[in-house]
């Protein structure tokens, strides 16, 4: 029976995001206490250095998807393995400015952090660098064969190897970390199953789709036309890097290691919060670029972005509401007594979030109206800026600092500026949209938040009493959204969606 691969392969992403997202809150709080606050940021801090060289990408694989899809379409297959063949030489020169790279910084480790980790912290850290760097060497070309694997649109395979690796690096690490391993061997771990999975999508590619690389003749259009195109995914990864993981590199370098392990715990919850607004807005691309294409009105459009917005708003205020009132307890319990700033951490970053995410539509009404370089490069400018009032502000205030420069660069890049450009040349009605997304809704959880202070009083630090006070904010926020937040419309929808859950399972 053949498969539906789009069909099994969203489902298979959804479980691969549950699984990942799991693992990671169970796998994380045995890491930290095994390996100590001090080893933990180490850990983190190598992690997040070898990220910046990992954005010497520069956003092949997606290149790869788009221009492989393209040429199986026309049934071109010369110029599929001309393409082919170009980008594999683009990555063996990509492989080996990376060691090149990653030499000259192994060797330049100890300068680098000679004011903030003691000499057998550096010591680690080489050992820890020059394995990520030999593996991220060896395994970025991996990224060509999961994007021809993605254009021949087998999604049901690459799926199953990142759950398949997901489970078994949990349980070998957890198993690792009983014998009482450390960073070093986790690493190691990681860069052994890389590997593993770049040999077994290789062997998809030759064997299964019975893809070639064959040699032709290299035409400098080739390559001028694959970096025009992958020059914008280029600018999007590097300033993913900037905004994420820039405070992680200067806290390593002006701070400690133990600066470093504070403000990774904060960003991760600043992360699954990013992941909460994404389930919406990905689904409109084919019905908002329909709408362009019948030329829709600014006001019609933001209509659409009103929509989605209250929806996310509900989602992401829900969220917020609860982090807000129990999440300092969540992380004493979840990553220990010395993480309790992390929760204002995460929080100094969920605040410009709040709102960026909930306009996320609005990213899919640039890239529908083939709009969205503007955002790139003010995106770019902007986190370059988040560098410079980082590097101060980590000086005069460590971890706190690194997090109000975050936040600071996403409320001017992603709040101030692109909804200027909203307003002026997309069309879009940012006071209306504002305005209706908050009516009602920001009441509510402003009550319901101030409601579910009462249960702060409930003062015990134990799983139990945190679960039943979630429960308590989540019964009341359910009331005062349903009864004096949402709408009519957002009434019948849910009822709507309620009665065919009912149905499919009677």
């Amino acid at each position: 029976m053949k498969i539906n691969q789009l069909k099994f392969g969203i489902y298979l992403s959804y479980v691969s995001l549950f699984l990942t997202n799991i693992t990671n809150l169970v796998l994380t709080p045995f890491i930290i206490r095994n390996l100590g606050q001090s080893e933990y940021g180490l850990y983190t801090l190598i992690g997040a250095f070898v990220g910046y060289i990992a954005v010497l990408d520069f956003g092949l694989s997606n290149t790869t998807v788009r221009f492989v899809a393209k040429y199986r379409v026309e049934g071109n297959k010369e110029e599929e393995e001309r393409f082919l063949y170009s980008t594999t030489i683009i990555y063996l020169i990509i492989t080996a400015i990376i060691l090149v790279i990653g030499t000259i910084i192994y060797l330049n480790l100890d300068a680098i952090f000679r004011n903030s980790l003691t000499v057998s912290e550096i010591e680690i850290a080489k050992i820890m660098f020059i394995i990520l760097v030999i593996n991220l060497g060896l395994t970025l070309p991996m990224n060509l064969f999961k994007g021809i694997i993605t254009a021949y649109e087998r999604f049901v395979f690459p799926r199953l190897l990142t759950i398949a690796r997901t489970v078994l690096r949990a349980i070998v690490v957890l198993i690792l970390l009983a014998f009482g391993y450390k960073a070093v061997a986790i690493v190691l771990v990681d860069a052994l199953f890389n590997v593993a999975m770049m040999i077994l999508s290789m062997l998809y590619v030759f064997v299964k789709l019975n893809i070639r690389i064959k040699r032709h003749k290299l035409f400098f259009s080739v390559f001028k036309e694959i970096f025009s195109y992958s020059s914008l995914i280029f600018i999007s990864v590097v300033v993913d890097q900037l905004y994420w993981r820039i405070g992680h590199l200067l806290l390593g370098i002006l701070a400690s290691t133990s600066e470093v392990a504070i403000f990774s715990i904060g960003m991760v919850f600043g992360q699954y919060f990013i992941t909460f607004s994404t389930a919406i807005s990905g689904v409109f691309l084919p019905k908002i670029t329909k709408m362009v294409v019948k030329n829709a009105t600014g006001e019609e459009l933001t209509d659409i972005f009103i929509k989605t917005g209250r929806f996310q708003f509900i989602i992401l205020g829900f969220v917020f509401g609860g982090f807000l009132l129990f999440g300092k307890k969540f992380i004493l319990l979840w990553a220990g007594p010395n993480y309790g700033i992390s929760w204002i951490i995460a929080l100094i970053v969920m605040l410009p979030l709040l709102i960026v995410l909930i306009q996320t539509i609005g990213i899919t009404i640039l890239q529908a109206k083939n709009m969205h370089g503007f955002r790139a490069f003010a995106y770019l400018i902007i986190s370059f800026i988040n560098v410079f009032i980082s590097i101060y502000l980590v000086g005069k205030m460590g971890a706190i600092g690194a997090a109000i420069g975050t936040s600071l660069s996403l409320f001017l890049g992603n709040i101030v500026a692109i909804n200027i450009y909203y307003q002026i040349k997309v069309g879009l009605n940012i006071p209306r949209f504002f305005k209706e997304v908050f009516r009602g809704l920001l009441p509510s959880l402003g009550i319901s938040i101030a409601i579910g202070s009462i249960l702060l009083l409930l003062s015990d630090t134990t799983w139990l009493t945190l679960i039943s006070q979630c429960v308590s904010y989540t019964f009341v926020f359910i009331i005062f959204i349903w009864y004096f937040g949402i709408n009519k419309f957002e009434k019948n929808l849910i009822k709507k969606e309620l009665r065919k859950i009912k149905r499919s399972k009677n």
